[in-house]
């Protein structure tokens, strides 16, 4: 390497090692303030993962169901039905003591990230849930009213 070419790498060097010490200011000037981060807190942290509509996967949201109704009870999930993130189960609702004398039942859930969250029917399915088609009002897909909505 030529002298000339060693002197210029080493006023380069010298140069960037100036400027990786911060930037240059007037003296007396106030040094920039640093910056500002800032966290929502109004909206909640994404949990991570999804479910998949299975009976395997509504099993035990279902049984929870049932449970919530009186904790003796018991629940299995007989036929499923899946549209949009949403879920009905229909199946026995018994108790322990019995658990094969029952009534049939239905109920509804929501997908939620990786959970299934079992929703009120009096929330979801309208302002009429009797008729055989949804109302304009419910917030269950329409394909899933008659199971969720019009049956037990």
């Amino acid at each position: 390497m030529h002298r000339s070419s060693v002197i210029a790498m080493a006023g380069l060097a010298a140069a960037l090692a100036g400027c990786a010490h911060g930037t240059a200011r007037e003296a007396g000037a106030p040094a920039a303030p640093a910056p500002v981060t800032t966290t929502s807190t109004s909206v909640p942290p994404v949990i991570g993962g999804m479910t998949t509509c299975t009976k395997a996967a509504l099993a035990e949201p279902a049984a929870a169901a049932a449970r919530a109704l009186g904790p003796n009870n018991v629940y299995t999930v007989d036929d499923l039905h899946c549209a949009d993130g949403w879920a009905v189960t229909s199946g026995l609702l018994a108790s322990r003591v019995d658990p094969t004398m029952g009534a049939p039942t239905s109920f509804v859930f929501q997908q939620e990230g990786q959970f299934w969250v079992v929703q009120d029917k009096a929330k979801v399915c309208g302002t009429n849930p009797t008729t055989t088609t949804a109302p304009a009002d419910a917030a269950i897909p329409a394909a899933l009213f008659l199971p969720g909505c019009a049956a037990g």
